[in-house]
């Protein structure tokens, strides 16, 4: 008797200690701040980072093809033919790092001897200037943490550009989240991320009801933020793919969804568009021309132009050429099955751009289309695209996996570990760092805001993260001291009526069960793969839908094909060297010169 409670404390020691040691998937709230402290509404979304001691905060993006992260100082670098004048540039960039004021930020010579990636992937459709960034970035070690949590903190290498590298559309710092990412290789190595998996929804911008915050998670997903089954994929960052970020798949179709039901493709007959999936890109997506003309088509549109504001590239449309603006809601059909359908509300978008004195405007009399003509790019999915479609990257598994988004507040984070240890994979309740626990769409009634800053959506305090890790090791002492105790009566008993009905039964004829852990779970090998179970190639196809002939071909996608799809997209055409007039990235052209009024001072905030 003694020997086996002797087994079973050790035995939930041993859990105890396992689970201290596992660590949980870290979330981080995509949401809009204020840049400028001088200029209450110089607000831009992205993910909250602070960066140097003492903690300068700043915006970043996810950027899944780059290895190093990137931060901008007083050397903003933007581009003078789209940003006109260094406010607005300070703003776009999400505020500026100024390293000379930070204690723990040391300079090294290059990459390598800082510790950094010492390769950068700089195939068709990177950034033009990816190919010099290694080379002419200023190189250190600086303490960086996602959303200001210790839990994300780590000290880690840096660059800092010193070369116009970046389209002025992209922004945002960048946060390098590719293949060899040294943020993900840290938060590994510190053992603060069960896994170099990360995944991202973009949230919802627009709407009847408040703007809802989007997500970024480490070493795992958010199970309250997908929808029905997934689709699975190798990454692959080969030239011959044409997929620079590793995620290429193709759009099978492009439908319109009228608000009275009927549904209506845009995409000519026989013909599939591969695009890349690049979450940083400002746009839902780059496409071939004939999209825009059939939607303009189909919806009677007519076009103003191209925005040179925030969301560069789309359509404008005016209320004086468009009376009453398309209403419904666009299908991205995939040949893989899944299909993302996009609401109106994150269609067809205000017009926002960041004026001279730093402040977020809307022009209330025309809209945006957030939908660009392709040049001599790839094709792509951007950010918007995550506005309804929840990604998940696995480097460890070596795939991406895409799901419906589920447009939620509530958080539910799911470990992804592929150590096979004893590690607990069970779902964990969060708040996201920053999130509420209200559950519910943001174009739906009620309208829940992803943002607890406020306290509107959860008047509960907060609970701090070491409190609650003291508290519930207290719980669970309690806990296994009243199990010991109810199992020890239980045995105890059992053995004394054992004894009475059976005397000459020896007790070594006992033979002992498994250990189960405090809460009953006995974590069993795959366990954790089997709940989100990634499926490749095994989703339905897409629904029959209806083709009104509304100036476009009718498509049957469930018809017989009687010839090979026709696809679109040029992926091999070596881009223009970075030199003093730049080729736009996407059309070709070259960037007129810098306006009059760009200044050569640089804002700085302390």
């Amino acid at each position: 008797m003694l020997f086996m409670t002797s087994r079973l404390v050790l035995a939930l020691g041993a859990a105890s200690v396992l689970a201290a040691d596992c660590p949980s998937p870290l979330s981080f709230p995509i949401t809009t701040k204020q840049i400028d402290p001088k200029v209450p509404d110089s607000f831009m979304r992205g993910i909250a980072v602070t960066i140097g001691t003492p903690e300068q905060t700043i915006l970043v993006n996810a950027w899944p093809d780059l290895n190093n992260t990137y931060i901008y100082d007083q050397q903003m670098l933007c581009d003078p033919s789209i940003i006109w004048n260094d406010e607005i540039c300070f703003v776009r960039r999400g505020g500026i790092y100024h390293e000379e004021d930070s204690t723990s930020f040391t300079k090294y010579n290059d990459f390598a001897s800082a510790g950094g990636a010492t390769n950068e992937i700089t195939t068709t459709g990177t950034e033009l200037g990816v190919k010099k960034l290694l080379s002419s970035s200023l190189a250190g070690v600086e303490k960086l943490s996602v959303g200001g949590s210790d839990s994300s903190s780590v000290t880690m290498p840096i660059g800092i550009p010193r070369l116009r590298w970046d389209g002025g559309y992209t922004i945002l710092h960048a946060l390098g989240l590719g293949a060899n990412s040294t943020y993900l290789n840290a938060l590994s190595q510190s053992n603060k991320i069960p896994s170099r998996v990360w995944s991202y929804f973009w949230g919802r911008q627009w709407g009847n009801g408040a703007p809802l915050d989007g997500s970024i998670v480490f070493g795992g997903y958010d199970q309250e933020k997908i929808i029905g089954r997934n689709f699975t994929q190798s990454l692959d960052y080969s030239e011959s793919t044409g997929c620079w970020t590793g995620m290429k798949v193709t759009v099978s179709d492009l439908v319109l969804n009228y608000r009275n039901g009927d549904d209506e493709s845009i995409m000519p007959r026989n013909s599939a568009i591969p695009v890349c999936i690049v979450p940083q890109r400002q746009l839902l997506l780059e496409a071939p021309g004939f999209v825009v003309e059939n939607f303009e088509k189909a919806t009677g549109m007519v076009k103003g132009g191209e925005s040179f504001g925030l969301y560069w590239g789309s359509q404008v449309y005016n209320n004086t050429a468009n009376p009453s603006y398309y209403d419904g809601d666009l299908t991205i059909a995939l040949s893989n099955g899944l299909s993302i359908r996009i609401p109106n509300s994150q269609l067809l978008v205000p017009s926002e751009e960041i004026a001279r004195n730093g402040s977020f405007i809307t022009t209330p009399d025309r809209m945006e289309l957030p939908i660009n003509r392709l040049g001599t790019q790839p094709a792509t999915l951007g950010r918007f695209f995550f506005t309804s479609a929840y990604l998940m990257v696995d480097h460890e598994a070596d795939t991406f996996t895409l799901w419906q988004a589920n447009p939620a507040s509530k958080s539910n984070l799911i470990t992804i570990n592929h150590a096979k240890d004893s590690c607990a994979s069970e779902p964990i309740s969060t708040d996201g760092g920053a999130s509420n626990s209200t559950s519910g769409s943001a174009d739906n009634a009620g309208g829940g805001s992803g943002s607890g800053r406020d306290g509107s959506g959860d008047n509960s305090a907060p609970v701090n993260p070491n409190v609650a890790a003291i508290a519930g090791g207290v719980a669970g002492g309690v806990a296994a001291l009243a199990l010991i105790g109810a199992v020890t009566f239980f045995l105890v008993r059992r053995r004394r009526r054992a004894n009475n009905a059976q005397p000459d039964k020896s007790p070594g004829d006992m033979t002992d069960g498994p250990a189960f852990y405090a809460d009953g779970h006995r974590l069993a090998v795959g366990e954790l793969e089997t709940q989100y179970q990634p499926s490749v190639g095994e989703l339905p196809a897409p629904p029959n839908y209806k083709y009104p002939t509304v100036g476009v071909q009718q498509y049957n996608p469930n018809a017989t094909q009687t010839q090979q799809p026709h696809y679109y997209g040029v992926y091999y055409n070596k881009p223009a060297e970075v030199e003093a007039g730049w080729a736009y990235e996407m059309d070709g052209s070259n960037r007129p010169g810098p306006p009059a009024e760009l200044s050569g001072g640089t804002p700085r905030l302390s």
